[in-house]
């Protein structure tokens, strides 16, 4: 099943071997880094369904 994903500008607040823990001026969530991609921007690419069940759209 391919997804949509979705690029969302945060900032990296903690990171773990698993996950991110990104803020992106409202919301502060975890985020598998299966899920997730870092871009050198300050924007993560991830799926539109884990940035919605996240808060972020």
């Amino acid at each position: 099943m391919k997804s949509d994903l979705v690029d969302i500008a945060a900032e990296l607040k903690v990171e773990t071997p698993a996950a991110f823990k990104i803020f992106d001026g409202k919301t502060t969530e975890w985020v598998p880094k299966s899920q997730v991609e870092r871009n050198d921007d300050g924007t993560w690419t991830m799926p539109e369904w884990l940035a919605k069940e996240k808060g972020f759209i």
